[in-house]
């Protein structure tokens, strides 16, 4: 059987949606059961409880598509429970997960050596939205790294050009405050900061060093990785690199969102509309509550400026806001951004500021000139919905799951040894 015609999606949301607008015939399956409200947050006990509950209903070979790992499950073999195979391996499937925040955040419920065995998996694409995450993975012997932009989900979109008088907020900024590192509780050790200062003081004259050049190549913070060391020979290299890591996430939180927020609050006052989660516990900011999903369109074409601030899980990747803003047709200035120029013409589908003073002379001009920002938000609305929806993105891993061979070899005993999942940041949106 071809593998396309033996789709499965986990998880439901937006491939769910792509799948359909394909027009490809599929199963869906939920995924394993997380303990809170992240997705993400299944142990190894609810994936094998999961794979054991779908087995029987997995069909053998194909492809399966998932977000953030949630298609990644267990299956026990003759030794029990302390001999874990592989789901998709022991169905011959070719399983692509799309992680939209980085990996380590995604499996952090896993022990470190679950979860880095078992990215040795050959018929696993791990398809990433951060190309220095990509790049990070790669290096550490991470087969199966692909670089998938995020996208807008596919759906039906209101395409008549905005109009002045429908505009009902000024300047808006929708995303939620996502770390507390800077709190005043926070117990940290002020060696575990160094790392990612002196990532944070290098990036300031080379801003396109990402964290693993600081740690690895410029200042050999630990020992070169060798291309074809085992991955259970590197648990313990690659956990104390995360747990530095968590810092840079942090300071990049600051670095790319939180200030420009504070900064606005206090320039704009009521004129800059919050909403989100997080803002009044961090910074005593008040903020509306985050909009549903039925909300956002209709916001995003209703406010002059959509301000989009990328939070601290990606060094140069750009997050699902920018997609969402200009496939609804609003109008996006954006905080520049490594890749960027990737997926958008700035200046013309989109606009961009480098600092403080820049973002309030910006928000000044397309105030004071509608009809340019209308006619930037209509080309982004047209660029997205013909080259960044779900379903783009999917031709992309499917192309790159009909590329695999076949395999059926599980790693097996996965859990040989166990350790703490690391402490990570949140999702990112």
């Amino acid at each position: 059987m071809n593998k396309q015609q033996n789709l499965a999606v986990f998880g439901g949301g937006w491939w769910e949606q792509a799948v359909r607008k394909a027009g490809s015939k599929f199963v869906s399956f939920d995924g394993p059961a997380a303990r809170g409200a992240n997705p993400y947050d299944a142990d190894v006990a609810a994936r094998l409880r999961f794979g054991r509950e779908i087995e029987p209903r997995a069909a053998s070979g194909g492809i399966w598509v998932d977000n953030g790992g949630t298609g990644l499950n267990f299956v026990s073999g003759p030794g029990g429970e302390n001999d874990l195979h592989l789901l998709h391996e022991r169905c011959g499937a070719t399983l692509v997960s799309h992680f939209v925040d980085p990996v380590h955040v995604c499996l952090q419920r896993l022990p470190w050596p679950a979860a880095w065995m078992s990215l040795g998996s050959r018929s696993w694409i791990k398809a990433v939205w951060d190309r220095a995450h990509a790049t990070e993975l790669e290096r550490f012997g991470v087969p199966g790294v692909i670089h998938v932009p995020m996208a807008a989900p596919d759906g039906d979109y209101d395409e008549t050009p905005l109009k002045e008088d429908d505009v009902a907020c000024a300047v808006s900024f929708v995303g939620g405050q996502n770390t507390r590192y800077f709190s005043s509780n926070m117990p940290v050790g002020t060696g575990q900061l160094f790392a990612g200062a002196l990532a944070g003081a290098v990036r300031a004259d080379l801003p396109g060093a990402t964290f693993y050049d600081v740690y690895h190549d410029l200042y050999g913070l630990s020992g070169a990785v060798p291309a074809d060391e085992p991955v259970k020979d590197r648990f313990e290299r690659i956990q104390r690199y995360y747990a530095a890591k968590l810092f840079h996430h942090a300071s990049l939180c600051l670095r790319n969102r939180d200030r420009y927020v504070i900064f606005l609050r206090r320039q704009l006052g009521n004129l800059f509309h919050l909403a989100g989660r997080g803002w009044n516990e961090a910074y005593g900011i008040a903020c509306d509550p985050p909009l549903s999903d039925e909300q956002y369109r209709t916001h995003f074409r209703r406010s002059a400026i959509n301000l989009n601030f990328v939070n601290g899980n990606a060094e140069t990747g750009l997050n699902m806001r920018h997609f969402e803003i200009t496939a609804a047709g609003g109008f996006l200035l954006c905080h520049d951004h490594p890749e960027l120029e990737d997926c958008f013409v700035v200046g013309e589908e989109c606009d961009v500021f480098r600092g403080e003073s820049e973002l309030l002379e910006k928000i000044e001009y397309y105030l004071g000139h509608a009809q340019r920002r209308i006619e930037i938000a209509r080309a982004g609305q047209k660029r997205t919905l013909s080259e960044h929806l779900y379903s783009h993105r999917l031709r992309r891993l499917l192309d790159a799951a009909a590329q695999m061979p076949p395999t059926q070899t599980s790693p097996g005993e996965v859990l040989a040894t166990a350790s703490r999942p690391v402490q990570a940041a949140g999702a990112e949106r």
